[in-house]
This record gives structure tokens, C-alpha cells and sequence, in this order.
């Protein structure tokens, strides 16, 4: 790792990010610090979910081989997202009621959960951290969809955490090394800078759907308007400005009346307002509450 002198001056902070992220792309060319690979279990479920002869009993039992994994979608199945249902007991049904791709959606994020998990006390606490507010994310992005005309909400589940993939490896990657402050300072501003890219590069390596690496490229770019149509990634900035809500990263918004998302962005009823989202982000906080805490494995 390259040396740096320990100072509070912004100027300094950035230059000594710069070069401890050059360090860092060297280590990923070399593979030092590979990029990570995407997760056996979610290769496993997707292969089976393709092959044509594919049933759920199948499924079923790759998947009971982890319990804790087994419980998630059980649990995910039984909750608010899906309304008006029973408790279910029993996987197989809760798979078919939930869909292939909601599984899989799911599979994937206990999995990912898993990838950047580590012993050392200080990069536990600064991932958590990362993985709580992408899980809020996520939640209330799975619950706004749920109120759009052309939006679901497992797509917007899934989008919403993996936004900060990119932050999850930087932590992971460089958190080893990190003894004092202003070297966190370094990885919160190579965080920052290059967060999103990272994002990118993991998630087209996992052959992620290009709406999803496209919602972790523009994550907090509020003021995005590419497209005359509203797209996920619209969804998603609408969700992580209401996570933001009651938070210092607010303060790096600009107001919700002058974000295209929000104007964009069309819920059932005819009703499109940029006060919408929190309307129902208000309503229904017990419910995001409860998804969000399924999410932090």
C-alpha cells in the first residue's frame, strides 16, 4: 500500500485516495484482490431454473441443503410483499408461489451477503453499515414498485442492493490494511469516486440484466434524464432519496420536486407526483421495516 500523511485537507484526502485506488486496480490486474466471482449456489439455482427439464423438486433440494437460506424464502414468501397469503411450511410452494426469478433473485442476495463477510471486527461494522442502507433500499424499492404500472418488485428488490457492490468490495479489499481514521477517510472517498464504477465491472462480470448495472452506474446521479420513459433505475433513485430521508445524505440531495425520476416515474391510479413515493413510503413503513430485516441476514 502506498504511504500517506496522515492530514485532514481535503485536497490531500483526494490525491492519497487516488493513489491507494491505483494500487488497488493493480492488485485486481494481477489478482492480488481478484474482483469476487458470482456465487456457486446462485450459479447452481440458475442452471437448474433453465434447464428445461427443470422442476421444482429439484429446486427444492439444492436448496434445503442450507436452512438458514431454506428459512429466507420462506419467510420472504410469508411476508408483506406478498399479501393475503398464508405461512408457509413448505418450500416447495413457497417457490411456486413466488416465481423462478424471485427465487433466484433471492438466492442471490443471501449469497451475496455471505461473499463479503468477514471475522475482523472494523470491516464487519463498516459492511453492515453498507448492507443495512442498501437493504432499505431495496425494501422500499420493492414497495414502491408495487404501486407502479410497469415496475415489479422483485427486479427492484434485487437492484436496489446490489447498487453498492462496488463499496462492499472496496471495504472488503482494503480494509485489512486500514488502522487509522484517515485511512478510512481514503476508502470513503474511493467509495465515492469510484463506488459506482466497481458496481459496474462485478456486476457485468455476474452477467447481471443491464437495467440492474445500469440502476448501480447511476446510483445518486438525482439528476438523471435519459429517457422519456421511466426505467428502473428511475425507480431505484426515487427509493434511495426516501432511504436518505432523516439522514446527513440528504444534504447532498437536491429538492425531490427537481428530479426527473420523480416526475417520471407513474404509480397506479393516474397519480404522478413527486410526493407520491413518500406518501407511501409513510403509509407503509411497518411493512418496508419488516422486509428490510428479512434482508440483513
Amino acid at each position: 500500500m502506498a504511504s500517506v500523511k496522515p492530514t485532514e485537507n481535503q485536497e490531500a484526502i483526494a490525491r492519497d485516495a487516488n493513489i491507494l485506488y491505483l494500487r488497488l486496480q493493480q492488485d485486481i490486474v494481477e489478482g492480488l484482490r481478484p474482483l469476487p466471482n458470482f456465487p456457486q449456489v446462485a450459479t447452481r439455482v440458475s442452471e437448474l431454473i433453465l434447464d428445461p427439464n427443470y422442476r421444482t423438486k429439484d429446486l427444492v433440494e439444492a436448496l434445503e441443503q442450507d436452512q438458514h437460506l431454506t428459512n429466507l424464502l420462506m419467510k420472504v414468501a410469508s411476508s408483506s410483499l406478498y399479501p393475503s397469503k398464508e405461512p408457509y411450511d413448505n418450500l416447495g410452494l413457497a417457490i411456486r408461489m413466488m416465481g423462478d426469478d424471485t427465487t433466484r433473485n433471492l438466492v442471490l442476495i443471501y449469497t451475496l451477503d455471505k461473499l463479503f463477510r468477514t471475522n475482523m471486527p472494523t470491516i464487519r461494522q463498516k459492511i453492515k453499515r453498507v448492507w443495512e442502507e442498501s437493504a432499505r433500499v431495496a425494501a422500499i424499492s420493492a414497495w414502491i414498485a408495487n404501486f407502479t404500472t410497469n415496475f415489479k418488485s422483485e427486479a427492484a428488490l434485487l437492484a436496489g442492493l446490489l447498487q453498492d457492490t462496488g463499496a462492499l468490495f472496496i471495504i472488503s479489499a482494503l480494509g485489512e490494511k486500514m488502522k487509522t481514521d484517515y485511512h478510512w477517510k481514503l476508502i470513503d472517498e474511493i467509495i465515492k469516486q469510484h463506488g459506482n464504477e466497481l458496481s459496474v465491472i462485478i456486476l457485468e462480470r455476474w452477467n447481471m440484466p443491464k437495467e440492474i448495472v445500469t440502476c448501480a452506474q447511476t446510483k445518486d446521479q438525482w439528476l438523471r434524464d435519459e429517457n422519456k420513459k421511466p426505467d428502473l433505475a428511475d425507480l431505484i433513485l426515487i427509493a434511495r432519496y426516501h432511504a436518505y430521508l432523516g439522514t446527513d445524505n440528504i444534504n447532498n440531495c437536491p429538492k425531490i420536486t427537481d428530479m426527473p425520476a420523480a416526475k417520471k416515474v407513474k404509480f397506479k391510479g393516474g397519480e404522478m407526483t413527486p410526493f407520491q413515493g413518500l406518501k407511501i413510503v409513510s403509509e407503509y413503513k411497518g411493512e418496508i421495516a419488516d422486509i428490510t430485516r428479512l434482508l440483513i441476514i
